[in-house]
C-alpha cells in the first residue's frame, strides 16, 4: 500500500507561519522533556521543500 502524499502551495508568509509554529512546538516539547521526533521530521520536510518556481503550464490563464 502506498502512502498518500499531500502537496501544499504556500506563499512566503504562510511558509513562515508554518515554520514558526513547528519550531515553537518543538521548543515546547523540549522544555517539557517530551519526544520531538515527529515534529523534527515535519520541520525538516518543510525546510527541505524550499522554493520552487512556477512552470509556464502552472499559471492560470
Amino acid at each position: 500500500m502506498r502512502d498518500t502524499v499531500i502537496v501544499l502551495r504556500l506563499d512566503k508568509y504562510d511558509y513562515g507561519l508554518l515554520f514558526h509554529f513547528l519550531n515553537e512546538k518543538r521548543n515546547e516539547l523540549i522544555k517539557d522533556h517530551l519526544d520531538t521526533e515527529t515534529v523534527d521530521n515535519v520541520l525538516l520536510k518543510v525546510i527541505e521543500a524550499g522554493e520552487k518556481k512556477k512552470g509556464r503550464s502552472e499559471y492560470e490563464r
